[in-house]
């Protein structure tokens, strides 16, 4: 199997006429859920959260402790193990696949860009409300550097976006998503590349015009404290959720964590 690639034994099944997913902000429950990529060691163990509808909540881990897995469970990349998703309160696993691409948008940190224009990565099929493009730029911080663009918005952008910067492409990308309104929002280090104060503008952004929930996997201390909560995997579990001074004064791991980016930032 291809890197990139979903074992086929882990695709959800064909659910064209199943559920779908109530209008507004999405709460997300995961009660319970187990996922390993191998048997002998769990990714996710037995995780229960539950996340309220219209937050903002950036999602702090070391390496290996499960972050991308969580994205991938909640936009059906991966199945679980054991255990049960709700989105908006509906089992996720009976959710209408066009019902979820709708609703949920997750962004990668590495995004996927073709060859045409910044207007074209934006707007895929040409058929998305001009309005929605425009405040989807606009928080995204597209808006700040297109101008600069040999042909704006009309600018070629060249296969996966190889004229662009890092943090340009990211921003792209998120536009992108937030274009087609989602409900629920996924940024999985999707905004890396993107400089802290650029990403802060961007977080603010969110949270004031995104008429939806937003789980964001952060490093960054500053952008960590912009968010309304916080939660905290070690190993496969939740291992707090709150807060961002809460945590860091009641919670040793955490406190360690933010600290090591702390240092890590102030080393650069």
């Amino acid at each position: 199997m291809l890197a990139g690639e979903v074992d086929p034994a882990r695709r959800p099944p064909d659910l064209s006429t199943a559920a779908s997913l109530p209008a507004g902000p999405l709460a997300l429950h995961f009660e319970g859920v187990t996922f390993a990529h191998e048997p002998s060691r769990r990714v996710l163990d037995a995780l229960d959260v539950t996340i309220p509808a219209g937050r903002v909540v950036a999602m702090v881990g070391a390496t290996g402790s499960g972050k991308s897995t969580f994205m991938a469970l909640i936009d059906r990349l991966l199945v679980p193990d054991a255990g049960r998703i709700t989105v908006g309160g509906v089992d996720l696993s009976t959710v209408a696949e066009p019902n979820l691409r709708r609703s949920v948008a997750l962004v990668f940190q590495e995004p996927f860009l073709f060859a045409g224009s910044v207007l074209d990565n934006i707007d895929l099929e040409g058929d998305l409300d001009r309005a929605a493009v425009s405040r989807a730029t606009a928080i995204a911080q597209v808006d700040e550097f297109v101008d600069e663009l040999p042909h704006g918005w009309a600018t070629i952008i060249g296969e996966r976006g190889v004229t662009l910067s890092g943090g340009q492409r990211q921003r792209v990308a998120l536009a992108r998503a937030l274009a087609r309104e989602p409900q629920l929002l996924l940024l999985d280090d999707a905004t890396s590349s993107v400089d802290p104060a650029t990403e802060a503008r961007i977080l603010t952004g969110l949270a004031r015009a995104l008429a939806g929930t937003v789980i964001t996997v952060a490093s960054r201390p500053s952008t960590i404290a912009l968010a309304d909560d916080v939660l905290f995997l070690e190993e496969g579990r939740v291992a707090g959720f709150g807060a961002h001074r809460d945590l860091f004064a009641s919670q040793l791991g955490y406190r360690r964590l933010v600290e090591s980016y702390e240092r890590e930032r102030a080393g650069r």
